[in-house]
């Protein structure tokens, strides 16, 4: 799939494509420069939608596009991503998705903190079960790996 989206649609549609029974093999979509970098995001600067796309594919930013390259001029510039499916983790994804809100709930609190309030556990017992996976408890949820959250997912079902 080719696609040069509405930016306003951008994440919802790209997790709609990625979700589906028949996803496409691979999608290049011209997105927001900023878009693109979120999507692509690395620890210690990942945040939802990077996390959203990650666990279903793997997004790679081909190239920057300047906004001067459009009549009429748009505010922000765009990049050329690549998203390719990759294969699917092995938990329940619902699960995953509710974990991963809750750690990013408060995004400067800490992982400890916002899980137990979300989840409604123990704060000891989450910084306990943390420590266990090699997971520090005093972490923000965007120094998480996609690994992390799929080791919570297993360990808190």
């Amino acid at each position: 799939m080719v696609s040069n989206l509405p930016f306003y649609i951008t994440a919802p549609i790209i997790r709609k494509f990625l979700e589906a029974k028949n996803s496409p093999k691979e999608m290049v979509l011209l997105v927001q420069k900023e878009v693109a970098q979120r999507i692509c995001a690395r620890p210690p600067d990942m945040n939802l939608l990077a996390i959203s796309v990650q666990f279903y594919a793997k997004p790679e930013i081909i190239s920057y596009v300047s906004k001067k390259s459009f009549w009429p001029i748009p505010k922000v510039d765009s990049a050329i991503i690549k998203i390719v499916p990759q294969k699917k983790y092995n938990v329940n994804k619902d699960l995953f998705f509710k974990i991963v809100k809750a750690g990013f709930s408060q995004p400067r609190k800490q992982l400890a903190n916002n899980l137990s309030k979300m989840l409604k556990l123990n704060k000891q017992e989450i910084s306990s079960l943390l420590l266990k996976n090699n997971i520090k408890p005093t972490l923000r949820a965007e120094a998480l790996t996609i690994k992390d959250w799929i080791l919570l997912t297993k360990v808190l079902k």
